[in-house]
């Protein structure tokens, strides 16, 4: 889980599918804040989507931290395979 570009790649596939956006749409300024399509629910969903295809589990304070593409993918390349 290393690489970081694989996780970005990842990480916009799965929030494409999650937000029901282009793959063209999603990158380094898609947010919360910014997309009228990352509402509670499919937050919920992205991360459950995340913690089962990287194999890792987020805290609450995490996950309410994971409001961003930028976000997602620098927390998932700092962890470890496996953590």
């Amino acid at each position: 889980m290393s690489d970081r570009s694989h996780v970005a790649t990842r990480v916009g596939e799965l929030l494409s599918q999650v937000l029901d956006l282009s793959l063209d749409r999603v990158g380094p300024g898609l947010s919360a804040s910014t997309s009228a399509a990352w509402t509670s629910l499919n937050h919920l969903m992205l991360i459950s989507q995340l913690e089962n295809e990287f194999g890792v589990v987020f805290s609450n304070q995490e996950v309410r931290e994971l409001t961003s593409y930028t976000a997602i993918v620098e927390a998932l390349t700092q962890r470890a395979p496996g953590a």
